[in-house]
């Protein structure tokens, strides 16, 4: 039946999954990540400054540390525990204050109410920084992503970038050295990620050796590197969660991993430094498991049809082995494409779509 009054709200669906939902559920993925960046940065710290031989007094984190007196000879759960959380903490709470004054100031000037969104962003963005992290450096990382990387935007659900992605590109590119001078965290090399990359190209497979590094140490997060990317099984375990609530897309991790056994198998037939580096050491150093599970599947910044997160996930996973094995000077590379793989998910898309329609009208006249 028809009706001259005019339809003066919108129609509105109530689904089970919000937005709010969402992000719920990707904090409780990150959980085991969390618990084994805390832990894994507190054994790293304390082994490190065993290995040292005297108690070197370097910033407020050391003297922090020092003053809980905990015993690095022998390190205990309770030890890495609290060394662990005095470098993390701050960490995190410098993002989300950084975070959470761009929002609040944007949402006043649109008189909208705020977006919870920054804490996720804030809590991925710290776990992709180093343990001795400058926090003015976290501070200017973060208020650029939540600026340039999600609020002239619009908010959520318009950007076309991860912001906490943005923020880490920027504080990589604009202090690449950052860490070169601190003498307990050796395994860190500025902020490009793990230094057996860097090594590796140098040495070969020796560096491995050399720095006692097993592939199951690093598969379950016992060596240095970002706070929250040394752990792949702890990643598993979160992209267990967002896999099956639907969240993340099993076809772009996949993808990404599909990506890089291709590409790593094509450098071992040509030989030679890094090149020979097998896919399975690819998978388990540097970030990649985490950039692939946690920060390649934000809706935000992949491709939306199947065929397009096949597409995309086999770049970026592709373009990260390239990166790794042609330029020493970012050898974990993984930032760098995620970021490509995000700027070229709309591309890949509208390609895909005019594939399809082409197959239609071909098909069906």
């Amino acid at each position: 039946m028809s009706s001259s009054r005019p339809t003066r709200g919108a129609p509105h669906v109530r689904a089970a999954t919000s937005l709010s939902h969402i992000q719920k559920t990707q904090v409780f993925a990150l959980v085991p990540v969390v618990v084994a960046a805390v832990l894994n940065t507190g054994y790293q710290y304390l082994l490190a400054l065993d290995s040292a031989g005297d108690k070197i007094y370097w910033d407020w984190s050391d003297r922090t540390i020092y003053f809980f007196g905990l015993d690095y000879q022998n390190p205990s759960f309770f030890a890495a525990l609290i060394a662990g959380l005095v470098h993390i903490i701050p960490i995190l709470a410098v993002a989300i204050l950084s975070a959470g004054l761009c929002e609040r100031a944007f949402s006043t000037k649109r008189n909208l109410p705020m977006q919870k969104s920054f804490l996720l962003s804030a809590l991925v963005f710290s776990l992709l920084m180093p343990p001795a992290a400058s926090l003015l450096h976290v501070a200017l990382g973060m208020i650029f992503a939540m600026v340039f990387g999600k609020c002239v935007f619009g908010g959520d659900g318009k950007t076309f970038l991860n912001p906490a992605l943005l923020g880490v590109a920027v504080v990589q590119i604009s202090f690449p050295t950052a860490l070169s001078g601190h003498p307990l965290w050796t395994g860190i090399e500025g902020y490009n990620g793990s230094n057996i990359l860097s090594a590796y190209h140098r040495e070969g497979s020796a560096a491995l050796d050399w720095w006692g590094i097993s592939w199951w140490s690093a598969f379950i997060g016992t060596t240095q590197g970002m706070m929250g990317t040394t752990s792949v099984l702890a990643t598993m375990l979160g992209a267990v969660v967002l896999v099956w609530r639907q969240i993340a897309s099993w076809r772009l991790i996949i993808g990404q991993v599909l990506g890089l056994i291709l590409i790593a198998s094509v450098c071992n037939t040509l030989g030679g430094g890094i090149l020979d580096m097998s896919w399975y050491w690819h998978l388990v150093l540097g970030s990649f498991a985490f950039g692939a599970v946690f920060v390649a599947t934000d809706p935000a910044s992949s491709a939306c049809t199947d065929t397009g997160r096949w597409v995309q996930g086999a770049v970026m996973g592709g373009m990260v082995v390239m990166i790794r094995v042609v330029n020493e000077s970012h050898p974990d590379g993984v930032i760098t494409a995620l970021l490509l793989g995000s700027v070229l998910a709309p591309l890949i898309d509208h390609v895909v779509v005019w594939f399809n329609i082409r197959q239609r009208a071909r098909r069906y006249g």
